[in-house]
């Protein structure tokens, strides 16, 4: 075996005993960290490292190019130790980042401040401290908050752990996301907020999506879209999906009027019942007679009008629902009959241009005509369009037996209103087709 110095038993002995000693704090101004020994034991191999070359290093990572500036030079003062960990009650591993300490291995740099904290008889603050100073308005606080969307770190702030967020939030009974879920949840730019669980309001949904809405999955997220050339749909579409989820407007071509709004919107999973097949969704809102009319009123905005004709000298109102869903617009009339209404479904051939082909498709009209049932239908049926309700209050003013000068004002009114409807439909329509053509042109 060699004897060369620094080589063979003897010499891996004192590289061990020089390691020891140079990593005990009493013989030097600052602690030590040795990196890992090599099988061997040799010295040459095994790295202690001294003050000075800690020092070094952490003057040369503080000046690396592309680190950010430092604000404070090491070693800290007693006074400023003070001030960032008992005054300002920051954490040793954000001061040791406020100090630009930076090693491989993180939780070094917090070692560092700790053992300054020790060497300055600085009393270390107690680790239950924050759990203890918790209230009863903080907690509910986190639940309403984590409940919103907010992570468990974004609740804690840095105020307390996210592990003490998480532990209060367990004690009362919250469900919590798994991490993926949460992370969604997080970097989500339009909140999703859940749906209420009103069954008015869901019946109302189903048959307005039913009518006029196209439903997909998107993600985890349930999409809704539709297209309109009425800026009253456009303001309905906002209205009934706006406090749910971020809609999205932006023109496009259209088949029937050259150009045309669509409307999207993302909302919770909790709108799955809206993925439900029609004929489903309309039986079990049938289940109560408030539930259906919701549904109908919901289909009737998206699907329906309020038409005006002359019969036998005089004026009447018709309500129409037009679908190519027979089997939607049949259960619709088993309903109607069942409330003593009378209807008429009616089959009618549909332009090809307004089905994008050279196929003659079957459209599907179901009618309402008769003086009472018209009446009765609009005081029953809880609409939110604006056109639908507009044109409702002046069908309610004609009379049984209207004289000839309320018919002519009701007449009057009623041109009006179309001229007022087509008008904001064209201006709608033009900023349609001004929005595309600076889209081409950009």
């Amino acid at each position: 075996m060699e004897s060369a110095e620094g080589i063979g038993p003897e010499a891996s002995k004192k590289g061990i005993v020089a390691s020891a000693n140079s990593s005990a704090p009493d013989n030097l101004g600052e602690p030590a960290f040795d990196e890992a020994r090599s099988d061997s034991g040799s010295q040459s191999t095994g790295v202690t490292k001294t003050s000075e070359m800690m020092k070094s290093q952490m003057e040369e990572s503080r000046t690396d190019e592309g680190n950010e500036e430092v604000r404070r030079a090491w070693p800290p003062k007693k006074e400023e130790l003070e001030q960032l960990y008992l005054t300002q009650r920051l954490s040793a591993m954000k001061i040791s980042r406020i100090y630009g300490l930076k090693y491989p291995n993180p939780k070094s740099g917090e070692t560092m401040v700790l053992w300054y904290l020790k060497k300055y008889s600085i009393q270390r603050r107690d680790r239950a401290e924050h759990i203890r100073k918790v209230t009863d308005e903080m907690a509910e606080g986190w639940v309403r908050r984590y409940a919103q969307g907010e992570s468990l770190k974004q609740v804690a702030g840095g105020e307390v752990s996210p592990v003490t967020v998480f532990l209060h939030l367990r004690k009362r009974g919250v469900q919590l996301r798994d991490k993926i879920e949460a992370l969604i949840e997080t970097n989500t730019k339009h909140r999703k907020t859940p749906f209420s669980g009103d069954l008015l309001n869901s019946a109302y949904l189903a048959g307005f999506v039913v009518g006029d809405c196209q439903v997909l999955r998107h993600g985890r997220a349930i999409r809704v879209r539709t297209g309109t050339t009425h800026p009253a749909m456009a303001e309905l579409f906002e209205e009934v999906f706006g406090p749910f989820g971020f809609v999205h407007r932006y023109p496009k071509k259209s088949r029937l009027r050259e150009f045309e709004w669509n409307l999207e919107v993302d909302l919770d999973r909790t709108f799955q019942f809206l993925e439900r097949d029609p004929l489903e969704a309309l039986r079990e809102c049938c289940a109560s007679e408030d539930g259906f009319w919701s549904f109908l009123a919901g289909f009737f905005d998206a699907e329906g009008s309020i038409q005006l004709h002359r019969k036998r000298g005089g004026i009447g109102f018709e309500l129409q629902l037009t679908n190519t869903n027979q089997e939607i617009l049949e259960c619709i009339k088993e309903q109607l009959t069942a409330h003593r209404l009378f209807s008429s479904l009616r089959q009618q051939t549909q332009d090809p241009a307004r089905l994008g082909g050279n196929d003659v498709g079957i459209i599907l009209r179901l009618l309402v005509w008769r003086y009472a049932d018209v009446r009765l239908l609009l005081e029953r049926l809880p609409l939110r369009h604006g056109e639908r309700i507009a044109k409702r209050e002046i069908a309610l003013k004609l009379s049984y037996r209207a004289s000839e000068p309320e018919r002519a004002e009701i007449e009057a009114q009623w041109a009006l209103l179309i001229g007022q409807i087509k008008a904001e439909r064209d201006r709608f329509v033009l900023q349609a087709k001004r929005a595309v053509e600076s889209k081409i042109t950009s």
